[in-house]
């Protein structure tokens, strides 16, 4: 063995600091050119590498203090010898908040005021150097922080965003401000203001008082609203103090005798007139030419701020002249754009024009605001749509969800296509979305709120469904959909059949799990599983379909496809080794869905695997456990002594009140408690295996009814992955569930900070009823979780 290394396995390099330049010599007793070293198991701190018998470089940002554990080895002329070895990269960096502390400049002109029912887009700036590790920044007004003004809220990003709600005006009760005049103090705080441009005009004063002007009393009070903004990288936060002032509408007036212009708040340019919002977005889309066409240019509207008027503007912000289509005009008052646009040929052509909304105010004072506007008009061009999908839309299984899809092309760009049933009906129990999902499962027998696909009439109640005449039962249904773009501009049609399937002869039932957490908890996963950053709209299969989309209800399958029984079945068969438990979560996964026997697939699923505490892989407790008897042996009366005796005439021979206590209790065996047993010695352990076995003693199983995602063969394992105990979180479209699985990893959720805990079944159908029924655990003292 190579004899060269002077430290033992384990040595440490000691603490470096991120982005400072590091030569590490190492531990040898020699240095031959011939002697090479090489990193064979751990990783060095990135930006380092082994040169010569040296490790050089500058460390990359780490997120937090991190130690690196590698092993080097020697080699010499085929001699080996391995150590290893520990480096401590520092140097994880708090967020800097970038704006000034103090008031912001959320005003008009970067203004350090802010109008009451005045919009607000003001970013918060932070900068962290160690985003490049994949940190992100979050911005947060933690609790007892302060408050942002109402109406306006902050982003995750740090942007704030609203319209201010307006302030509250002083009524004449208030008074002057000096003192309430009335029984209770309808205003906050007193806001009289003691008048201070009096002065002496000689030595001494020559008049019973000073001159001075009186102090015209505010109609709103201004308010500074202040508060804390955190940012936090995940490890370290930084926070600054922030305040928005907010000024009413009759404060910048002439006759504002409380302004001071030594603040450095007002300035001369400063205005109560609001600048015009405008609500109709820049792009007016696609419109036919040699059509009559309609638009209005709008913008919010203010309460009794001033009049807003419009113009169009002769040239463009970026100096392109601006331009309406020809045959359009546009009404200064009403800001209506209409007019019948001409023919043009087969081509596509873009207007640009921008529109100034004015408000005026008293005194010809003035604010306005300008927005430029982008429309198409479509020349002649042939609107051909075609059918991609066939007539025959095959078979499906009834009691089995759909996951058909109607689907139609169109030569019109971006052009979305809408569906509808012209005539005919699907059938029973599956709908027709508009983007051409038919979604549902089809109901192979009626009850009491649904019809199924056999129907006999009884008077006006219920229809007949008999094909044509014939006396054979509906197993095929037509239908014929309409497919439209969006524009209008082409349809087409198409007869539509669907076979039906029975494979069973019988119902079945789906039972599932869910949790019931706290508010606080459910606030933490809404906010997870609404965030389109994580899951983008595109990447979402039926987003529509409460089947599939987002999960909101984390709900877990317990047992797919057990025989529909009535209810008291299936309380009977979880009267043992059921009990509330809480699952534990595990890692986040996905898998595909394939149409059975093919290799296509049809959806994709991201799911959070789940773990009972009673089991271990697939090693589970038996249905009962037998606890070892207790020496003191418990004596039981066996002579019958209870039952020779009268008790009521016992009884009736003791005066009242003295009535004697009774010492024994007279009661029924239950099936997992006896009276003969008053030290218990056999407990149920409660697990999900042990609940499956006892559900499976209800009735038959049908395996199909387990989720497809469950019973398709997978890419890396080539098998079927059968039952999961998992909680899906979302159901992607084929291929994307990669990209999702990347951004829940960025954004650093955890479901450990969730609680999942079952105490009750939920089951989709019992005999008579098809909606969802609760299937509540009992709580016994012989049952252990």
């Amino acid at each position: 063995m190579l004899n060269i290394w002077t430290e033992k396995s384990g040595f440490n390099f000691g603490t470096i600091q991120e982005r400072s330049i590091v030569n590490l010599a190492l531990p040898i007793s020699y240095y031959d050119p011939t002697v090479t070293f090489t990193l064979i198991s751990g990783s060095i701190p990135p930006g380092l590498r082994i040169v010569n018998s040296s490790i050089q470089g500058t460390p990359y940002e780490v997120a937090r203090a991190t130690i690196f554990t590698f092993c080097i080895r020697a080699t010499d002329n085929g001699e080996k010898a391995d150590r290893t070895f520990k480096i401590t990269v520092e140097g994880a960096d708090a967020p800097e908040i970038l704006n000034d502390e103090g008031t912001l400049p959320v005003g008009t002109n970067n203004s350090f005021f802010i109008l009451d029912s005045s919009v607000v887009d003001f970013q918060i700036d932070a900068i962290d150097y160690d985003t490049a590790t994949g940190q992100t920044l979050k911005y947060f007004i933690s609790s007892g922080d302060g408050t942002l003004p109402p109406g306006l809220a902050m982003s995750r990003s740090g942007r704030i965003t609203g319209l201010i709600k307006p302030l509250q005006s002083t009524s004449l009760t208030s008074g002057d401000g000096s003192f309430a005049t009335d029984l209770y103090d309808s205003i906050g705080y007193d806001f009289g203001v003691r008048p201070d441009n009096g002065y002496d005009s000689f030595v001494y004063d020559t008049v019973t008082f000073d001159y001075n002007l009186p102090v015209v009393t505010p109609k709103k009070l201004n308010r500074n609203y202040e508060f804390i903004v955190s940012v936090s990288d995940g490890d370290t936060v930084t926070k600054k103090r922030f305040k928005i002032y907010v000024v009413g509408d009759d404060f910048l007036r002439a006759d504002n005798t409380l302004m001071s212009v030594g603040t450095g708040v007002f300035t001369a340019d400063g205005t109560f007139i609001r600048k015009p919002i405008w609500i109709t977005p820049e792009d007016l889309g696609i419109h036919r030419a040699n059509n009559y066409l309609t638009i209005l240019l709008d913008t919010y509207e203010v309460p009794v701020i001033g009049q807003v008027v419009y113009s169009l503007d002769a040239s463009n912000p970026d100096s392109t002249p601006s331009i309406l289509p020809p045959g359009l005009q546009f009404d200064l008052s009403t800001s209506e754009l209409f007019g019948v646009v001409p023919y043009q040929p087969a081509i596509t052509k873009t207007y640009k024009f921008t529109i100034t909304a004015t408000r005026f105010g008293l005194d010809n004072e003035t604010a306005s605001t300008k927005r430029t506007f982008v429309i198409k008009t479509l020349g002649e061009v042939e609107s051909v749509m075609n059918w991609v999908t066939p007539a025959s839309l095959g078979s499906i299984d009834a009691n089995y969800i759909s996951t058909l899809k109607i689907q139609a092309i169109s030569t019109i760009e971006d052009a979305t296509i809408l569906y509808t049933v012209l005539s005919g009906s699907l059938p029973p129990g599956l709908t027709l979305q508009l983007n051409g999902e038919i979604i549902g499962k089809v109901n192979q027998y009626s009850d009491n709120t649904t019809l199924g696909m056999t129907t006999f009439s009884d008077g006006v109640y219920t229809n007949q469904t008999f094909d044509g005449g014939t006396t054979s039962i509906d197993r095929s249904y037509s239908f014929v959909i309409t497919a439209q773009d969006q524009y209008g501009y082409s349809g087409i049609s198409r007869t539509f059949t669907l076979g039906i399937n029975t494979p069973n002869d019988r119902l079945y039932s789906n039972i599932v799990a869910r949790t019931f957490m706290n508010q606080d908890k459910r606030d933490i996963f809404n906010n997870f599983v609404n965030d389109s950053n994580i899951f983008t709209s595109s990447s979402i299969y039926r987003p529509n379909d409460i089947n599939f989309g987002i999960q909101r209800d984390l709900k877990m399958t317990i047992y797919g496809g057990i025989e529909t029984k009535t209810a008291a079945e299936y309380i009977s068969a979880i009267g043992l080794n059921h009990k509330r438990k809480r699952f534990t979560f595990g890692d986040i996964k996905s898998a595909k869905a394939k149409i059975p026997g093919t290799n296509t697939v049809v959806y994709e699923v991201i799911y959070v695997e789940m773990f009972d505490p009673l089991e271990k892989g697939k090693l589970h407790l038996n249905s009962t456990v037998t606890r070892s008897k207790d020496p003191k042996k418990v004596l039981v009366d066996s002579s019958n002594a209870i039952w020779a005796n009268n008790t009521e005439t016992a009884l009736m021979n003791v005066a009242e009140p003295y009535l004697p206590r009774p010492d024994y209790r007279i009661t029924i065996d239950q099936n997992n408690l006896n009276v003969s047993d008053p030290n218990i010695s056999k407990y149920y352990p409660s697990s999900i295996s042990l609940w499956r076995e006892q559900l499976k003693t209800v009735g038959l199983t049908e395996r199909n009814y387990l989720p497809l995602w469950m019973r398709s063969v997978q890419d890396v394992t080539k098998q079927e992955l059968g039952f999961v105990l998992a909680v899906p979180i979302c159901f992607c479209n084929p291929g994307t569930s990669a990209d999702i699985l990347l951004n829940i990893k960025y954004s650093e959720f955890d479901f450990k900070n969730l609680d999942y805990t079952v105490d009750r079944y939920i089951i989709d159908s019992v005999t008579g009823e098809s909606s969802d029924k609760y299937l509540v655990f009992k709580d016994d003292k012989v049952t252990i979780s």
